[in-house]
């Protein structure tokens, strides 16, 4: 049952990654239509600029969890390697809940954040700019399940590493 959960976590971050990279793509082409339009029409499709912003925001914090699963977000590594190999897992779970806490933060200010610029229009949109503000929230939930794979893998790895030494 937990190697369901475990499998069913991996897709939903692979699922992420994925939606993170067609994400890129978009904000790359919005970009290049701005240019075109600049430069070959003569005037610029400004709203063009506005949704690119968007978008790599979005794409950012969707990119988080991935990062974290895949161990790209803090490199610990060099702190990691003075440290004794008995405490590294120690190290590793401090970073485990510094990193729960800075999202549980995320999630919560950013939720409040985006309830309070509600009202607020986004320049040449004319949608709401609590849609830029909700990928904070958003994308740091989306990331805990990064994160706590990331854990789960570094403590199968000690428990490995342990088992060989005895």
């Amino acid at each position: 049952e937990m190697n369901s959960l475990i499998q069913a976590s991996e897709r939903f971050v692979r699922l992420i990654h994925n939606l993170a990279a067609l994400l890129l793509a978009i904000a790359a082409a919005l970009v290049f239509y701005q240019v075109i339009t600049r430069f070959m029409i003569g005037h610029s499709a400004t709203w063009t600029e506005v949704l690119a912003r968007a978008v790599i925001i979005w794409m950012v914090f969707l990119a988080c969890g991935p990062a974290a699963r895949l161990g790209r977000m803090i490199p610990i590594d060099v702190i990691r390697g003075m440290v004794p190999p008995r405490m590294q897992i120690w190290l590793l779970r401090l970073v485990f809940v510094a990193t729960l806490v800075f999202l549980t933060v995320l999630i919560r200010y950013g939720y409040l954040m985006t309830l309070r610029v509600m009202d607020q229009q986004a320049a040449m949109l004319g949608v709401s700019i609590s849609w830029f503000y909700a990928a904070l929230p958003v994308g740091s939930a989306l990331a805990l399940p990064g994160v706590i794979l990331s854990l789960l893998d570094a403590e199968r790895e000690h428990r490995n590493r342990v088992e060989k030494v005895k």
